[in-house]
C-alpha cells in the first residue's frame, strides 16, 4: 500500500515538475514576437485589414499562462478613412493551468486599457465592421459534442479602463469616453458584482454627461436563469446648446430576472427618479420567447411640474393662476402585449382636478382606441399664459403657433366617452359635460355632445375630416334656454344682453391654424331671446337727451343710478357667415315701447362690428319713462354699433335719421311746431332760410359762438328792459 502511494505521489510530482518546466521553458523557447508577421498576414488575408502590434508580446507564467500585448491597431475598412478602427494600448489574458486537468477552464484576469474604437455607418447602411464577420458567422452555433460534459468556464475578473468609443451614424456622432468596467469572480451559478461608468456626448441631441452603474449579477449553472439584484444606474448632465441647456439628473434602481425555463421575466422594486419626479412600479412578462404578455403597475408620487421645469433649467410657463401646474400625481394598472396595451384604474390628480378612467389600445401599427374618462372639474383658463398687454400676447401666440396637420386625426379608429363635472373655458362655465368620440381612421366625430350651460342646455355634433390635405371642421350646434346675461358677463365682462335664448349654428372651417380657422369660417345661424333687454342704451332716454339739447325736452326721468337698458319681449335674428364675416339683415325686436329692425356685419377676422338698428316708438308711451315723446311715435331712429366687437361704440345715428324720406318728419317732431312769425328765435332768422339738419347738429354737438354778436344782442335786450 505504501509502495502504491509512493508511486501516486511520484506521478503527481512528475506532472507538477513538467508543468513548471513547461511554464518556465515555453517563454524561453517560443518567442511570440517571432509570429507577428504571420499574425498580420493571416488577419490581412481574412479581413483585408492591417493589424499592427507595436509593442512586445509578453508571456505570463505559473500559476496562470497568458499573453500580454500593447500598442495594437486594426485599420479601417476601405472607404471609411485612414483613422484606425480599433486601437488598444494594453491587453492581457491568462488561463490557470491546474484546473485544466479537471476539465475546468479558469480564465485569470482579462484586462483592456486605453482602448479607442471608431464605429461608423453611412447613410446607405454600409458600416465598417460587417466585413470582420467570417463566412458562416450567421449559422447556428455548433452543438456540444456527444459523449462527455462541456468544460466549466470561470473568469477571475474583467478590468476595462479608459475605453473610448466613437459612433458615427450618418453624421450623427455619439461619443462614449473613459468607459470603466470592473467585474470579479464570474462563475455560472454564483453571483458576481459589476460596476462601472462612462461619459457620453451626442452631437445630434446635444446630450452630454456622466453615467455610473452597478449591480449583483447571478445565473443558474445551466444558464437558464439570469438576474440582477440591486441594479443601479445614474446619469447627470445637460441637454441642448450651452447657453440654454437643460439640466438632467436621473437614477434607476430595480431587481431584474429572466427565467428561460419558465419563459418569463420580471422587474421588481423599480424606482425611477428624475429630479423631483419619482416613478415606482413592477412588471411581469410571460411568453417571453413567443408573444410576450405584460402586466404591471406604475405610480407617480406628487411633484410640481413647474418646479421640475425650473430644475431642468427651463423657464416655467406663466399661468393665470399661480397655483396651476404645481401638483401632479398618478397611478394605474396595466396589461398588454407587443401589439396592445390596456391601462386600467387610471387616476391622475392634477392641481384641483381628479382624472379617472380606462384606456385600451389594440394594434399599435393601426391603433384602435377604447376609453372611458371622467374629470370632476377643470378650469382651463387657469392654465392660460399670464399677459400684461393683450395685444402683445396675441402677437406672440400667433408667431409661436404651429400648424395643425391632418396626421393628428388620422391613423386610429375606435373611440370612447368623456365626462366632466364642471368645465370652465374662456370664462364660460358648463356642467355635466359629456361627449362621445369616434374615429374611422380618416377623421374624428364628437357626437353626441351635451352640457348644461347658464340655465340652458347645449347639444353638439362636431366632425373633423382629415381625408384631404387640411383638417376641415364642420359643426352643428344647438343651445336652448340659456341666459344671455350670464354668458356675456363671463365671456366679455359686460352683460349687454339679457333674456333666455335659443341659438342654432352650422359652420365649416379650416383648422390648420387660428388664422385659417377665422378666415375660412362659413355657415349660418339663428337666435331668439324672450323677455329680455339690451343693456347700455335706453333708446327713449337717448332721444329725450337729443331733444333736451334742442331745448324741446319733456319731463326728466330718474333711473335711480341703474344702467340704461331697453326692454324687449322678443328678439330674433338669422344670418350667414362668409370668410369670417357674419352678415345679418333681419334683426327684429319687439317691446311695449319699440319695434326694432337691424342689419349689418360682424368681422371676426379683425374683431370689429358695423351694425345698425332702427327702433320705432309704438303704442302708448305712458309708464315707459318716456313722457313727452309721443309725438315721435312711428319715426325710425337709427342706432349704430361700431368699433371693437367686445366693447362697441353705441350711439344714435343722428346723421342717418335726418336724411332720406324721414328727414322733414323727424326734424319737425324733434324741433316742435314753429311760431307764426316764421322765426326760430335766433335773431329773427327765418326757419325757411335755416337748414334743419344744421340746426339739429349744432344744437346736439355744439357750434362756434360769435362773441361780438352775442354782445350786441345782450345790449339790445337791456335797452328794451329799460336798462335793468
Amino acid at each position: 500500500m505504501n509502495k502504491f502511494l509512493k508511486w501516486i505521489l511520484a506521478g503527481l510530482g512528475i506532472v507538477v515538475v513538467l508543468i513548471v518546466i513547461a511554464a518556465v521553458v515555453l517563454p524561453l523557447v517560443i518567442d511570440p514576437n517571432d509570429y507577428k508577421d504571420e499574425i498580420r498576414t493571416a488577419v490581412l488575408e481574412e479581413t483585408g485589414r492591417e493589424l499592427t502590434i507595436g509593442g512586445d508580446i509578453k508571456w505570463t507564467v505559473f500559476p496562470s499562462l497568458g499573453l500580454g500585448l500593447s500598442d495594437v491597431e486594426l485599420s479601417n475598412r476601405s472607404g471609411f478613412g485612414d483613422q484606425p478602427m480599433l486601437k488598444v494600448g494594453q491587453a492581457g489574458l491568462s488561463v490557470k493551468l491546474m484546473p485544466l486537468f479537471s476539465k475546468k477552464v479558469e480564465v485569470g484576469q482579462v484586462s483592456l486599457s486605453d482602448v479607442s474604437a471608431n464605429l461608423r455607418r453611412k447613410a446607405n447602411g454600409q458600416n465598417n465592421w460587417e466585413d470582420l464577420a467570417g463566412p458562416g458567422s450567421d449559422n447556428e452555433p455548433a452543438s456540444p459534442s456527444e459523449g462527455g460534459d462541456s468544460p466549466k468556464i470561470s473568469v477571475s475578473g474583467v478590468e476595462v479602463s479608459n475605453a473610448n468609443i466613437s459612433w458615427d451614424d450618418a453624421g450623427e456622432v455619439t461619443e462614449l469616453k473613459n468607459f470603466m468596467l470592473s467585474v470579479s469572480n464570474i462563475e455560472p451559478g454564483k453571483p458576481f458584482k459589476l460596476e462601472g461608468g462612462f461619459s457620453v456626448s451626442a452631437s445630434e441631441s446635444q446630450l452630454s454627461g456622466k453615467a455610473e452603474f452597478e449591480g449583483l449579477v447571478s445565473s443558474r449553472a445551466d444558464g437558464a436563469r439570469y438576474g440582477i439584484e440591486g441594479l443601479g444606474f445614474s446619469f447627470k448632465g445637460t441637454q441642448g446648446p450651452a447657453v440654454e441647456s437643460l439640466s438632467l439628473e436621473m437614477a434607476v434602481n430595480a431587481n431584474a430576472e429572466v427565467d428561460m425555463d419558465k419563459d418569463q421575466a420580471s422587474l421588481s422594486d423599480f424606482v425611477f427618479r428624475f429630479h423631483d419626479l419619482t416613478v415606482k412600479g413592477a412588471l411581469e412578462v410571460s411568453s417571453l420567447s413567443r408573444d410576450p404578455k405584460f402586466e404591471g403597475r406604475l405610480s407617480v408620487a406628487e411633484f410640481s411640474p413647474k418646479s421640475l421645469l425650473k430644475s431642468l433649467g427651463a423657464e416655467a410657463p406663466q399661468t393665470a393662476d399661480a397655483a396651476a401646474l404645481t401638483s401632479l400625481q398618478a397611478e394605474m394598472n396595466f396589461t398588454g402585449s407587443s401589439s396592445s396595451a390596456d391601462m386600467k384604474n387610471l387616476e391622475v390628480k392634477f392641481d384641483k382636478s381628479t382624472f379617472k378612467g380606462n384606456l385600451k389600445i389594440d394594434n399599435f401599427d393601426h391603433p384602435n382606441l377604447g376609453f372611458n374618462f371622467q374629470i370632476d372639474s377643470l378650469n382651463l383658463d387657469e392654465y392660460l399664459p399670464e399677459t400684461a398687454v393683450e395685444e402683445q400676447a396675441e402677437t406672440a401666440t400667433t408667431q409661436a403657433e404651429s400648424d395643425l396637420t391632418v396626421d393628428a386625426f388620422r391613423g386610429f379608429t375606435g373611440g370612447g366617452d368623456f365626462k366632466i363635472g364642471t368645465l370652465i373655458v374662456a370664462g364660460l362655465t358648463s356642467t355635466d359635460v359629456s361627449l362621445k368620440m369616434t374615429s374611422n381612421g380618416k377623421g374624428v366625430r364628437l357626437y353626441p355632445i351635451k352640457a348644461n350651460l347658464y340655465g340652458g342646455q347645449y347639444q353638439g355634433d362636431i366632425r373633423i375630416n382629415a381625408s384631404g390635405n387640411r383638417p376641415i371642421l364642420t359643426a352643428n350646434e344647438r343651445i336652448t334656454g340659456v341666459r344671455a346675461e350670464g354668458v356675456l358677463q363671463d365671456l366679455t365682462g359686460s352683460a349687454r344682453l339679457e333674456g333666455a335664448g335659443d341659438f342654432n349654428m352650422k359652420i365649416r372651417t379650416d383648422l390648420t391654424n387660428s388664422q385659417t380657422t377665422t378666415q375660412n369660417l362659413s355657415g349660418n345661424f339663428a337666435m331668439s331671446f324672450m323677455d329680455g333687454a339690451i343693456v347700455g342704451i335706453n333708446v327713449a332716454e337717448t332721444i329725450r337727451s337729443a331733444r333736451s339739447a334742442l331745448g324741446k325736452s319733456g319731463d326728466a326721468t330718474d333711473d335711480g343710478g341703474r344702467d340704461p337698458k331697453t326692454d324687449f319681449s322678443e328678439l330674433t335674428m338669422t344670418g350667414v357667415i362668409e370668410q369670417g364675416v357674419i352678415k345679418s339683415d333681419d334683426l327684429m325686436m319687439r317691446s311695449p315701447l319699440l319695434r326694432v329692425t337691424g342689419k349689418g356685419t360682424v368681422n371676426l377676422v379683425d374683431e370689429t362690428i358695423n351694425y345698425q338698428v332702427k327702433p320705432v316708438l309704438v303704442g302708448n308711451l305712458e309708464g315707459q319713462g318716456s313722457q313727452g315723446l309721443d309725438e315721435l311715435k312711428g319715426v325710425p331712429i337709427p342706432v349704430k354699433l361700431s368699433g371693437n366687437l367686445f366693447e362697441p361704440d353705441i350711439s344714435v345715428d343722428i346723421l342717418a335719421a335726418i336724411t332720406g324720406s324721414q328727414k322733414e318728419a323727424l326734424i319737425g317732431k324733434l324741433l316742435g311746431d314753429q311760431d307764426d312769425t316764421g322765426t326760430d328765435g335766433k335773431d329773427g332768422e327765418s326757419v325757411e332760410n335755416a337748414d334743419p339738419a344744421s340746426s339739429l347738429i349744432d344744437s346736439v354737438f355744439g357750434s362756434k359762438k360769435d362773441k361780438k354778436k352775442d354782445k350786441k344782442k345782450n345790449k339790445k335786450k337791456k335797452e328794451e328792459d329799460g336798462g335793468n
